[in-house]
This record gives structure tokens, C-alpha cells and sequence, in this order.
């Protein structure tokens, strides 16, 4: 009689593992590149389309079997990614493992050669980071289980050869945890680090553990569930990607504009389009929008504060009390949001109309919290509440809506001794108009934010469009959720604080660049910052090492957002320069502003320079200040950058606008 797992049964190993501590796609790809070393009976192995021994172990431990296209891979450990449950295509498999490995997270894992293919080796002492990599830091799942994923492994194929004299079901499963463990590769070091290695071998309704025929896929197998209110007009699947390039770089953005171009837009939109993705792992929303009202002085709107005229609460002893606390959706956003199981998702607080009140005042924890989060922890005693506060809020929580992600992520915060603060996946956009009704910012904020203008359009251009564009053009919205995640990785792990920011362009070797390459590139970024340093601090905006090293940070989550939507190194050599466009324009260019008097011819001389002009050039990269002090641009400090058919044009054009305002009403700032 001929050997089979039922299809409960191998429905059962993969919700374990779909609810396991598995990170969604690292131990997936780990054995696949397990499987291919095994296969080849190497130690460094090709993980390209083009390999067949990657393609093999492709099959094995990912190929769904229902005979479609988008069906065609499902990762059991990635059974809660919503809209995919798990699944992917035929058409993106060279998206997965090959692309994946090749990202920071597995620096210490995975050493990649500069073949062609390139050949993947396990870095030395790799086991000791295994765990790091695979598994979250949520300890109230289990670990994902051996036998689990062997089960997975054998879906579908006779066992009779595997399962020869052993006739009890614990016995049986024991071989094939043993059999996949040979045929994987896996070490005691890696089972012990990632692996669960307990039996179930209780019945299933179907007959099983094992019964006489093969199970159908579909039978096992979950429905994928597919996106709603796609529409031709307004796809939600398509995001802005300036937008998104400049969140993986920097948890703040600020988009200013004429009202009516679509600032709200684009941000609900990503918003939105990550919740759908996200649906059926997120409890509530994933991001509020707050409306910033004109009296807003104190960070108590968004903090919320103590009462003692709350809702009756009984307490512990048994008394009641009315002490309650205002918990606001800005609090419940960044709990839900704090939580272990939504810890890579992104969030966001979307404020409408920031600057209706003086932003550095109900938002000054909020910009503290957003430096010193990159050099403390949750246990730096640095709070965006106090933990008295912190207590209330989980008892008031408990009370009004136990089980909720909210409570769950409080009390988690009072169990572990943690600190309230921002964590690493909440995500900031501030949409700004400005007229006499609101405030400018001070450089405390545009230090802290990418600003993103959005320009104006004819009538003509929208009205006889077929689709609305966004801003920056459009990246797909799972391409978008990979590169917002980069970025809370980055966070997480404080990637880029380093003591040179020029080094984080050495990041790019993740998208293929060779080190000659990032070091040209790096000689063009210092010398568009060191001239613009030189043009514009005799008027009053040097700026410090903030914007120095945002500026290396968003050039290199630039070119790698468009490296995972597809950029090859060719293209990624041929437009990098735009990068550097957007980079100067959305952090240095923001804090300029000032009468005629003060600065003078500074703003065109500034955009000579980034034409690729010296003092002696026409227009001239020179200005004089003053009585006769002369600002000057040499010809060895000239801007060139190779390739280029025209340099930094964003910059440039936003310059001879803001020049041209000032000679023309005697004063200019960036926004207006």
C-alpha cells in the first residue's frame, strides 16, 4: 500500500509554522540555500534562475503543485502575509531567495562572490546569527517545528521508500524529521538555534497522520485571498514612489504644495494600500489621520493626559476608582504598532495641516524621540510617557477592551521594564500648506524630515490623463512594504549609525555595484555637499552632520528601492544622480529662506554649481557678499557628474524659481 500524508495533516504543519516565531521569508530561504549546497555537494553554490540546482531545491521546498502561475511557490512561514498568504508567482521567483540573500539582514549569514552568477558560501560563525535572522522577538509563539516542516517538505510523495518497516505513526514521523534534516543539510548547531523538535503524531479527521492515496494541493493548501477596490482610475496597487524612497530613508516627511495636488492623497494611499497587504495580520488600523487643529499648544493632543473623571473601574483590591487617562488614536496607533506581532509592519500617523499650529510644540517629544531613538534603546529611560502614565493607560485598556492589540502591547511594555517609545515601523508624513493662516517650520523640524513639494499642474494635464501619476512616479505597493521594512530593519538595528556616513553607501554592493563604482560615487556626493556647504553658509545655512549623513542614507535606500523594483546595475549607474537630485532638494534646499539682503545672488550661484559650473563660468558659481567678500566655487571643485545629461535639474529648477520670487517680492522660502 502506497505511503502518503493527509491533507489535514499537512494542513496542520502549515499553520504551525504560519503561526510560529518564523519570520516570514529568512528561514524559508535558508533552506533552500541549505537544499542547493546539498544538492550540488558543495559549499558554495550559484542562487540564480540559472542554476538547476537552485531551481531543484526551489521545487522541493516551495513549488504550491495546484498548476498555476500565480500560485505557483507558497512559504508555509509566510501563511499571515495578506493578499499573498504565502504565495508568489512563477514570473517573480527571481524576487525571492536570489534577491533576498543578498540584502544586509544576511551580511553575517550569507558571503556572495563577485562571479557571474554570484556563488553564496556561509560567513564564518554564521550559526550564532541564524537565530537573529529566522525567528522574531515575540517569545509567546512557539518555535517553528522540525517535524512540521518536514511534513511540509514530503507533501504529496510516496513514502513507501522513506517509511520501509516502521509502522507507527510517532515512528514515521520521527524518519521523515530525520530524512529532511539529511536531505536539507541542516546541522545540530542550526536545528538547535531555529528548530522545535517535539512530535505530534495525533490522528487527523481525514484518516491521518498517513493514508493510502495523495492528498490534493487545494485540499491543504489556503485560499489566496485577492485585492479589492482596484479600480482603472485610482490603483491602489501603485504607490508615489518619491514618497516611499524618502520613508525608507527617513521616518519623517513633510509634503508641501499648493492645496489640491494630491499631499493627503498620496500618503492615505500608501497607507491604505499597506493595510490591504496587510489585512490578515494587523488588528485595527494601521494608520490615523490627525487633523491638526489651530490651537494646538502642548503635546497633550497627542499624548492624551490624566482625569479622574473617567468611567468607573474596578481595581485589583476590589475598590473602583474613576482615574482614568484620554487615551488618543495617536497613543493606540503607536501601541498597536509597538506590538511583537506587528513588529515589521509599517504604520503610520498622517497629520493634515501640520503646520496650523507651531509644529515644535505639540510635537517636541515626538522630535526628540526621533533622534534618540537612533542611539538608545527601550531601555534608556527615555520615554514619550512616564511609566505611571504607562500603568493607567494598560489598567484603562484591560478594562475598556482586554485582548486588544492596544492593551496586549502595554502591558507587554510594563512586563519587560520597557520604555514608551517611538518604535522602529511607526512612520511620520505631515502634509503642509502655507498661507497667513499657518506657521513656518524652524530647522529644528526640516533637520528631522525629508520635504517633498508637490507641485501644481496645467488643468489640461490631469484632466486628459487616463490615470492620476504620484509623485516621484509609481512603485508597486509589495515593493513599497520590502523597502519601507528595509528601513525599519535599518532602525532597528541602528544600521547607519556609523561614524563616517559616507561608508553607508557601501550598502549598494546588495544592488551589484562594485566598489569602484560606490567610490565614484561617493566623490560626486562629497562634492555636491561640500559646495553647497560653501555657497550657503556665508548667508546663514550651514548646515551639520545630520543632513550630511541623510543625504548618503537617502541616496543609497534610493538606488536600493529601485534595485528591488526591478533597476539593474546599469540603470542604477545611469540615474543614480537623481537620487542625489532629490536628496539635496528634500533636506538642504528646505531650510533656505531670506530677503534680497541677505541673500543676495547666493541662490543662483548655487545653481550654477549644480549645473557643473565654476566662479569663472556663465552663470557664475560665485556671488559676493556684502562689501566685497567673495564666495567662490574653483575649477577644481566644480560638480561633475559622468553620465549625466543634465545635473541635478529638480535642485536647479526650484533654485531659479525661489531666485527669481526673491528678486521679485524681496523675500523667498522653499515652502510657499
Amino acid at each position: 500500500m502506497t505511503i502518503f500524508l493527509s491533507a489535514k495533516r499537512i494542513e496542520r504543519a502549515i499553520n504551525q509554522l504560519g503561526e510560529s516565531r518564523a519570520k516570514r521569508t529568512p528561514l524559508f530561504d535558508f533552506l533552500i540555500v541549505k537544499r542547493t549546497m546539498a544538492i550540488k555537494g558543495t559549499v558554495s553554490v550559484a542562487i540564480a534562475e540559472s542554476a538547476p540546482a537552485f531551481i531543484q531545491a526551489l521545487e522541493e521546498v516551495g513549488a504550491a503543485g495546484l498548476g498555476r502561475d500565480d500560485h505557483y511557490y507558497f512559504n508555509p512561514f509566510a501563511l499571515r502575509e495578506a493578499d499573498k498568504t504565502g504565495y508568489r508567482p512563477r514570473r517573480y521567483r527571481s524576487n525571492g531567495t536570489n534577491s533576498t540573500i543578498s540584502g544586509t539582514p544576511w551580511r553575517d549569514i550569507i558571503v556572495l562572490s563577485s562571479d557571474s552568477p554570484r556563488q553564496a558560501s556561509l560567513a564564518p560563525g554564521y550559526d550564532t546569527h541564524l537565530a537573529a535572522l529566522a525567528l522574531t522577538a515575540n517569545k509567546a509563539k512557539p518555535l517553528p517545528n522540525l517535524t512540521e516542516a518536514a511534513v511540509w517538505y514530503w507533501r504529496g510523495q510516496a513514502l513507501d521508500s522513506v517509511l520501509t518497516g516502521i509502522s507507527d505513526a510517532a515512528g514515521r514521523l520521527k524518519r521523515l524529521a530525520d530524512e529532511f534534516v539529511a536531505r536539507i543539510g541542516l546541522t545540530a548547531t542550526e536545528i538547535a538555534a531555529v528548530f522545535d523538535t517535539s512530535i505530534d503524531d495525533s490522528a487527523t479527521d481525514d484518516g491521518g497522520p498517513f493514508v493510502s492515496s495523495a492528498p490534493a494541493p487545494q485540499d491543504y493548501l489556503p485560499v489566496k485571498s485577492l485585492p479589492v477596490g482596484v479600480t482603472k482610475a485610482e490603483n491602489p496597487a501603485e504607490v508615489s514612489f518619491a514618497l516611499v524612497a524618502a520613508l525608507a530613508a527617513k521616518n519623517f516627511v513633510i509634503l508641501t504644495g499648493p492645496s489640491g495636488t494630491g499631499k493627503s492623497r498620496a500618503a492615505l494611499k500608501l497607507a491604505e494600500g499597506l493595510q490591504r497587504l496587510h489585512a490578515d495580520e494587523v488588528r485595527g488600523s494601521i494608520f490615523e489621520l490627525i487633523a491638526v487643529g489651530p490651537d494646538w499648544t502642548s503635546p497633550k493632543r497627542l499624548l492624551g493626559f490624566r482625569t479622574p473623571f473617567g468611567k468607573e473601574r474596578k481595581l485589583p483590591d476590589g475598590t473602583t476608582t474613576h482615574e482614568s487617562y484620554e487615551i488618543t488614536d495617536a497613543i493606540r496607533l503607536i501601541l498597536r504598532a509597538s506590538h511583537s506581532d506587528a513588529a515589521d509592519i509599517p504604520h503610520f500617523l498622517i497629520f493634515d495641516e501640520m503646520n496650523l499650529s507651531h509644529v515644535e510644540r505639540y510635537f517636541a517629544p515626538f522630535l526628540s524621540l526621533m533622534e534618540a531613538a537612533n542611539i538608545l534603546d527601550a531601555e534608556s529611560g527615555l520615554s514619550l510617557i512616564g511609566g505611571d502614565d504607562l500603568k493607567l493607560i494598560a489598567a484603562v485598556l484591560e478594562a475598556d477592551s482586554p485582548g486588544s492589540r492596544e492593551a496586549e502591547a502595554a502591558t507587554a511594555m510594563l512586563n519587560d521594564g520597557r520604555d514608551f517609545i517611538l518604535p522602529p515601523n511607526l512612520f511620520f508624513v505631515g502634509t503642509v500648506n502655507v498661507d497667513e493662516t499657518t506657521y513656518m517650520f524652524s530647522p529644528k523640524v526640516l533637520d528631522r524630515a525629508h520635504v517633498i513639494e508637490l507641485n501644481a499642474e496645467r488643468p489640461s494635464t490631469y484632466l486628459g490623463a487616463a490615470t492620476r501619476t504620484e509623485p516621484g512616479g509609481i512603485i508597486a505597493i509589495a515593493q513599497a512594504d520590502v523597502a519601507l521594512k528595509r528601513g525599519i530593519d535599518a532602525r532597528e538595528s541602528q544600521k547607519y549609525a556609523v561614524a563616517n556616513p559616507a561608508t553607508i553607501l557601501d550598502s549598494l554592493i546588495d544592488a551589484g555595484l562594485a566598489a569602484a563604482e560606490i567610490d565614484t560615487i561617493r566623490v560626486a556626493v562629497v562634492t555636491a555637499l561640500d559646495g553647497t556647504y560653501d555657497l550657503v553658509s556665508p548667508v546663514g545655512f550651514a548646515f551639520g552632520y545630520r543632513i550630511a549623513k541623510e543625504v548618503f542614507i537617502y541616496v543609497t535606500e534610493w538606488m536600493l528601492t529601485k534595485h528591488a523594483a526591478g533597476a539593474d546595475k546599469a540603470a542604477l549607474l545611469a540615474t543614480w544622480h537623481d537620487a542625489l537630485d532629490y536628496a539635496m532638494l528634500q533636506k538642504v534646499l528646505p531650510k533656505i529662506h531670506g530677503n534680497r539682503r541677505a541673500l543676495g545672488d547666493s541662490l543662483r550661484a548655487l545653481s550654477a554649481f549644480y549645473a557643473g559650473n565654476d566662479s569663472s563660468s556663465t552663470p557664475s558659481a560665485g556671488y559676493t557678499l556684502g562689501l566685497g567678500t567673495k564666495v567662490e566655487i574653483p575649477a577644481a571643485r566644480k560638480l561633475t557628474l559622468a553620465g549625466a545629461t543634465a545635473q541635478l535639474p529638480q535642485s536647479r529648477q526650484k533654485l531659479d524659481t525661489m531666485h527669481d520670487r526673491l528678486q521679485a517680492t524681496g523675500y523667498v522660502s522653499f515652502v510657499s
